[in-house]
């Protein structure tokens, strides 16, 4: 049996990395599309007043709506995802003695039952605003411990239990996992 879990990021028990200004804009694409041969570093930092209320820093910190993690989680997780995922680094003067890595997820499985899925719908054109019910096609995610769907370059990253029992394991902290799909 196989569960799909939705990768989600833990925004209120941890402090947050914020892009600089020049960053906006150009975190990684939902697309699946490889940056790792053109990445520059990104600098992000923590805000000095929010890191003053002593939430502590996660292995996998928010940053806008990406996906990081630290080096400790990095060295976790590598074996298991490095042909689903790019770790571009990010630098940041705030806290050097750290290395953070955005998720670029890089493997994009077509793998929604449209037919047996149910969608939120935008209500002046009728198309597709959100998924409502994930359904997946049998035996469509195979060993593949992340990946992302197509469908409306889906800035979701999706998770199976692989995955998520491996962060559970080693204790990892800033992700929060919702169950998707179980089939």
């Amino acid at each position: 049996m196989t569960t799909v879990w939705r990768l989600r990021r833990n925004v209120t028990d941890f402090n947050y990395l914020a892009p600089r200004p020049e960053s906006i804009g150009t975190l990684p694409r939902r697309d699946g599309t490889p940056l790792i041969a053109t990445w520059k570093p990104k600098e992000v930092w923590y805000d000095p007043l929010d890191f003053k209320k002593n939430k502590g820093i996660a292995n996998f910190p928010t940053w806008s709506a990406d996906t990081v993690c630290d080096a400790v989680a990095k060295d976790i997780i590598y074996e298991l995802v490095k042909d689903c995922v790019e770790f571009l680094p990010l630098s940041s003067p705030t806290i050097p003695e750290t290395e953070y890595f955005a998720l670029n997820c890089v493997k994009v499985l077509d793998c929604l039952d449209m037919g047996r899925s149910e969608f939120t719908r935008f209500d002046n054109t009728g198309g597709i605003r959100g998924i409502s019910k994930y359904e997946f096609k049998a035996n469509c995610i195979g060993g593949v411990p992340v990946f992302k769907l197509p469908i409306l370059n889906s800035f979701r990253t999706f998770v199976t239990n692989e995955f998520k029992q491996l962060v559970e394991d080693n204790n990892l902290t800033g992700l929060e996992f919702r169950k998707a799909w179980e089939g």
